[in-house]
């Protein structure tokens, strides 16, 4: 379980099922790597009910290779608490994968810290999205940035 996790989070978190060597991804605190997110009610249920200025929750990252994913052979799966929240960007998976076999861990399992910011709730009922940021070293200048 991560710093962040145990400080912030009521929950455990879940580590992965399979036994499989496990790379620790350790940042700077910036949360520079935006993912995209493909299930906002997996992360309004791990956040809870929506408030009106939305959520800053930290939470520990997984990050999957999913290699016969069929719309892109270079995804990167991101689960948090064993739930899918989404996926690197295309051109971030690629150089994460060249990052875990520059390191001798091709097919590691990576974890990192991660905020969930948004999903507010504004008093006319409007919702807004959440979005995952990673905290992930600096391997290469992330999609999020250009």
């Amino acid at each position: 379980m991560g710093l962040f996790t145990s400080l912030f989070s009521g929950n455990v978190q879940k580590k992965p099922a399979a036994k499989q060597e496990i790379v620790v991804l350790l940042g700077i605190a910036k949360f520079e790597q935006q993912i995209a997110v493909v299930d906002q009610p997996t992360l309004e249920a791990i956040c809870g009910p929506r408030v009106p200025r939305g959520v800053n929750r930290f939470e520990t990252a997984w990050l999957y290779l999913e290699d016969k994913n069929p719309h892109d052979k270079n995804a990167i799966r991101v689960q948090i608490r064993g739930k899918q929240a989404g996926y690197l960007h295309h051109e971030d998976a690629m150089l994460y994968r060249q990052y875990l076999t520059a390191s001798g861990k091709p097919g590691a399992i990576g974890q990192c810290q991660a905020v969930i910011r948004g999903g507010w709730l504004s008093s006319d009922g409007r919702k807004g999205p959440y979005e995952v940021w990673l905290d992930l070293p600096r391997l290469y200048q992330s999609h999020s940035l250009q």
